[in-house]
């Protein structure tokens, strides 16, 4: 399952990136946020996004930063999981210092007043960010509920620990707009007011370490003169004790003189029991040499090998860039004339108001048909937005038109690519009308892009 990353905030004024037609809903979503931070969950059809928006408190500005992700068919089940990754995505952002900052002062700001500016940066960043939150959410993936509100029905929710998951799985059916914001000691905007209080308290801590450290000065002086006097104090009276002791000892050394010199003589004799025991040693020395040595061959043997293997796997990095280069030049080279390629185009039928009556690939009736929709998979070869010209024949080979169709095709389309991508897009409504609006037969449905090139051609019947 992929999943579609967005960034989005206010450094001067809203942003985002990519830039594609669900900028107007995210920045509404921005202009409903009520916590310093908050995550919407926004089902359209079998599209769900999740939104993260996070109060930077800058001073003197009220700008927002925030991420999304956009799942087909899927939802993430385990919110606890879901801020988790938002907020570990923030601060490695913030910690890399290229899009978002921290001051001195402990503040998140942007680096730039407008993401073009980095332009490289944020596609790095949106990959980057997009393989680690696919990689620690596919476990929390699970089916949508058919069941959901269709018109845009709105409501809030503060999330904590005790949240379950079969809740959201209910929520997901009443309700297509749900926001979960956090009390302040949960979300982010406690952890950046203890920043602040800290560095606060670090700079008068500061300054009260400079005072006292010109208080110590003062202090050292007097203890060394009063160390100075109990010196000069303490020599006078060791000096007096001193000499008689000398006395004392005088005659102990005399005694002593008689007992070392037959303690002399018994330590000759052990002189020379230690001068054959170092020979001996000696002798096992050289032994221990000759041991080193050939260890020191052996330790040179496994480094020249260690090097060889450094060696292999550089040339082996060095094929994986070439190749990765080569494929890069197909892409590049496929992507001039076939921005993408469509695999496979499924049919579905759809009621007035917008709800399914026959899904994407079954078998759609006469009797029942009213709008048709399609359903396209394809392969990214370039990115961007990819307009194509949809034509819809019937099987008297004219081409289906109506008054909001081109002149020379039933409907153009745009699809979003992502360079190396494997995508599923719907489309808008070809065309329709009330139930039993399209006859029996045998229908060819095309797709063309530049007027040169059918990336898709197949059939599709109506019973």
């Amino acid at each position: 399952m992929n999943f579609d990353f967005y960034l989005l905030g206010t450094p001067d004024g809203y942003d985002q990136y990519p830039l594609d037609n669900t900028a107007d809903i995210f920045r509404s979503f921005h202009n409903e946020v009520k916590s310093d931070t908050q995550m919407t969950i926004w089902r359209n059809a079998e599209l769900v996004y999740y939104i993260y928006i996070r109060n930077l408190r800058t001073a003197g500005k009220n700008q927002y930063f925030g991420m999304a992700i956009a799942i087909n068919g899927m939802y993430l089940s385990h919110l606890g999981n879901v801020f988790s990754v938002f907020e570990q995505l923030c601060s490695n952002i913030a910690l890399r210092g290229r899009i978002l900052k921290i001051d001195k002062t402990g503040k998140i700001q942007f680096v730039h007043s407008r993401f073009v500016d980095t332009l490289d940066e944020i596609e790095t960043t949106v990959r980057e960010c997009r393989e680690l939150a696919e990689n620690n959410l596919h476990n929390d993936l699970k089916h949508l509920p058919e069941e959901y509100a269709v018109q845009r029905k709105p409501t809030t929710i503060t999330y904590d620990d005790n949240f379950s998951d079969s809740k959201l799985h209910g929520l997901l059916k009443e309700y297509n707009c749900i926001h979960f914001t956090k009390s302040e000691k949960e979300g982010t905007g406690y952890v950046d007011m203890v920043v602040t209080r800290l560095y606060e308290e670090n700079r008068n801590l500061k300054e009260q370490y400079r005072i006292l450290n010109g208080q110590k000065k003062q202090y050292k002086i007097v203890i060394l003169l009063l160390i100075l006097l109990l010196i000069v104090g303490g020599g006078l009276f060791s000096l007096n004790h001193y000499v008689h002791l000398q006395h004392a000892e005088i005659r102990q050394k005399n005694d002593t003189i008689s007992t070392q010199s037959v303690r002399i003589q018994s330590q000759s004799d052990t002189i020379t029991r230690q001068k054959d025991e170092n020979d001996q040693l000696s002798h096992e020395n050289l032994l221990l040499n000759d041991t080193v040595t050939l260890y020191e061959d052996s330790v040179g043997l496994l480094k020249r090998q260690l090097q060889q293997r450094k060696n292999e796997i550089k040339d082996l990095n060095d094929e994986l860039s070439l190749l990765q280069l080569n494929i890069d030049g197909i892409y590049r080279t496929i992507g001039n004339t076939y921005p993408i390629l469509i695999s496979s185009v499924k049919m579905g039928n759809f009621n007035s108001d917008g709800t399914k009556e026959t899904d994407y690939g079954g078998h759609i009736y006469s009797i029942y048909s009213s709008h048709l929709e399609s359903l396209i998979s394809f392969q990214c070869f370039t990115s961007g937005t990819v307009f194509l010209k949809m034509k819809l024949y019937k099987d008297n080979g004219i081409m289906w038109q109506d008054n909001g169709s081109p002149h020379d095709c039933t409907r153009t389309i745009r699809l979003t690519s992502y360079r190396g991508a494997q995508r599923t897009s719907e489309s808008d409504f070809i065309m329709g009308g009330p139930k039993g609006f399209w006859p029996r037969g045998t229908y060819r449905i095309e797709f063309w892009y530049n007027d040169r090139a059918c990336l898709y051609s197949g059939t599709f019947n109506i019973e």
